[in-house]
């Protein structure tokens, strides 16, 4: 616990200024938008291989 409370100490001298803070929240949010939005491309990529696997089978069918 002695580690996160120096982390935490730490990031409260970094950020000791509004403006320090603000670009900070803007780089953090900018980031998990990124890593959020190549998590939906990865989810429908996904979906879409289902879908192109499962179409030959239902053609073989008729």
């Amino acid at each position: 616990m002695d580690g996160l409370a120096n982390i935490i100490s730490m990031l409260d001298y970094v950020l000791d200024s509004p403006r320090k803070r603000h670009i900070t929240g803007g780089i953090l949010l900018s980031v998990s938008m990124l890593f959020g939005s190549l998590a939906l491309t990865v989810i429908t990529l996904k979906n879409e291989e289902n879908i192109i696997e499962e179409e030959p089978e239902h053609e073989q069918e008729e």
